[in-house]
C-alpha cells in the first residue's frame, strides 16, 4: 500500500510539473511562442486543471479499479468536449472603432464608440469584445445578435496627459459557460488619439512679437522689389521701368533704382528635450504648452513656423501638424543638446527672422547663449525659461531678451509687453 501511495504521489508531482510548464508556455508573448503554444492558449488555466484532474482520476481509477474515479474522469472529459465545441466556431462579428475627435488638447473630453455588427444570416453567439485604451482595457459584453443587427457601445478616453494614446485593436473573446476554453481573435484595426499640450490664446504677433508680417528686408541686393536702397548707373539689360528719370536728367547719365530683397517673416521655436535641463517633468509640459501656444497663433497669422522639440520636428503653417509633433515629443537623455537642436532648426529654415528658445529652470546661462548663437546675426532671439512659481520678468541677454515664465497663463502678458519689438 505504501508503494501504491508513493507511486500516486510521484504521478501527482509529475502532473503538477507538466501543467506548470504548459502554463508558463502559455504566458509567453506571441513573438516568443510557436504555433502549438498559440493553439494551446485556447485552454484556460481552469481548463488545464480540469484536464489534469480528469487524467489523474482516470489513471487512479484504472489502477485501483474504482468506478467512482472513472466516472469523475468521464465527467471531466465531457465538460472539456462540450467547452471545446462551444468555442469551436470562430466569431463572425464585424467590429469598428471610431474616435471623435481624433485630436484634443490635454484635459478636453474625447469620446469613442465601438460599432459591432453581425454580417451573417444567422444569430450570433454571445461574446466579449476587449478594447485596449492606453494602459487599460475596456470590455464590452455583447449579447447574441440577430442577422444584420448592429449595436453601438460608447466609451470615454482619458486625456489628462499630453501624448499619443493607442486605441485598439479590439479583440473578440468567446468563452464556454464553465470557463475551460477561451478563444480570442483580432476584430478591428487600431487607431490613436493625439493629445496636444495645453495652450493659451495669444494676440496676433504683428502687435508686438513681429513688426512686419508682409516681409522683412535683407542685405541681398535686387533689381526689383519693394524696399528702395539706392541709385546706380544703368547697365545693359536693366529694366527701363526702374530708371530714375529726374535724377538722370540732372547728372546727365542714366541711373536706375537699386532695391533690397524682402522676405516673408518666418518663426523658429526650439524646446529643449533633455531631462537635466528641467527641475521637474512638469516644467517640460509647460515648455511644450508655450511652444504650442506660439505655434497655434503663428498658424492663424499664416506665419511659417520651424518647430523643434526634443526628438520631434515640424515645419509649416498648419496648426495640427505642429501640435502633433509636440504631442509626440519626449523628455529623454538621448535628445540632442539645446545648441545642436537650435542649429538643426536654423538649418531647416533659411528665411527665419525670429527665434524663440524655450528651456527649463535647471538650464545654465551658457547653454542658452550657445543655443542663441546658432542663429544668424540678423535673426532676433527671445529666450524663455520656465521657472514654476516665478513672476513673469524680462532681462537683457547677449542676443536679445531673456524672459522667465512661472505659469503658462502668464505667456500672453509676457508677449503683450512687446519684449521682442
Amino acid at each position: 500500500m505504501d508503494s501504491l501511495g508513493a507511486r500516486l504521489t510521484t504521478f501527482a508531482t509529475s502532473a503538477q510539473s507538466g501543467v506548470g510548464q504548459v502554463l508558463r508556455g502559455l504566458t509567453q508573448t506571441p513573438r516568443q511562442e510557436g504555433p502549438l503554444a498559440a493553439r494551446l492558449r485556447v485552454v484556460t488555466p481552469l481548463g488545464w486543471a480540469v484536464l489534469a484532474i480528469g487524467a489523474a482520476a482516470w489513471v487512479a481509477g484504472w489502477w485501483l479499479g474504482w468506478a467512482e474515479l472513472m466516472v469523475a474522469a468521464a465527467t471531466c472529459l465531457l465538460l472539456c468536449v462540450a467547452g471545446a465545441l462551444f468555442v469551436l466556431r470562430p466569431a463572425t462579428l464585424r467590429v469598428e472603432v471610431g474616435l471623435d475627435p481624433t485630436r484634443v488638447a490635454a484635459g478636453e473630453p474625447s469620446a469613442g464608440q465601438v460599432t459591432i455588427t453581425n454580417p451573417t444570416s444567422r444569430r450570433s453567439s454571445p461574446l466579449r469584445v476587449d478594447l485596449p485604451v492606453g494602459d487599460g482595457t475596456v470590455a464590452f459584453d455583447v449579447p447574441g445578435l440577430a442577422a444584420a443587427q448592429t449595436i453601438v457601445e460608447p466609451f470615454v478616453v482619458p486625456t489628462s496627459r499630453r501624448g499619443i494614446i493607442p486605441v485598439g485593436p479590439a479583440t473578440s473573446a468567446r468563452e464556454d459557460p464553465v470557463g475551460l476554453f477561451r478563444r480570442e481573435a483580432a476584430a478591428s484595426a487600431g487607431c490613436e488619439l493625439i493629445v496636444h499640450p495645453r495652450t493659451v490664446a495669444l494676440e496676433p504677433f504683428g502687435s508686438g512679437l513681429l513688426r512686419d508680417l508682409e516681409g522683412l528686408t535683407t542685405k541681398d541686393l535686387s533689381t526689383s522689389d519693394l524696399a528702395f536702397h539706392a541709385l546706380r548707373d544703368y547697365a545693359p539689360g536693366d529694366d527701363r521701368r526702374h530708371v530714375h528719370w529726374r535724377t538722370s536728367a540732372k547728372v546727365g547719365r542714366l541711373l536706375v533704382r537699386q532695391f533690397l530683397d524682402t522676405r516673408r517673416s518666418s518663426l523658429c521655436v526650439v524646446v529643449d528635450g533633455r531631462p537635466d535641463s528641467y527641475g521637474d517633468p512638469e516644467e517640460f509640459e509647460v515648455a511644450l504648452g508655450v511652444a504650442g501656444s506660439i505655434a497655434r497663433r503663428a498658424s492663424r497669422d499664416e506665419l511659417r513656423t520651424v518647430l523643434a522639440a526634443g526628438d520631434q520636428a515640424a515645419t509649416g503653417t498648419v496648426a495640427h501638424v505642429l501640435l502633433d509633433s509636440l504631442a509626440r515629443a519626449r523628455l529623454e537623455g538621448r535628445c540632442p543638446d539645446l545648441a545642436t537642436l537650435a542649429g538643426r532648426a536654423a538649418a531647416r529654415g533659411a528665411d527665419i527672422s525670429f527665434a524663440i528658445v524655450i528651456d527649463g529652470s535647471a538650464a545654465s546661462g551658457a547653454t542658452l547663449r550657445r543655443a542663441a548663437a546658432r542663429f544668424a546675426p540678423e535673426v532676433g532671439v527671445l529666450t524663455i525659461r520656465v521657472i514654476p512659481g516665478a513672476p513673469p520678468a524680462v532681462g537683457t541677454g547677449a542676443r536679445g531678451p531673456v524672459a522667465q515664465l512661472g505659469a503658462l497663463g502668464d505667456l500672453a502678458r509676457l508677449l503683450r509687453s512687446g519684449i521682442a519689438a
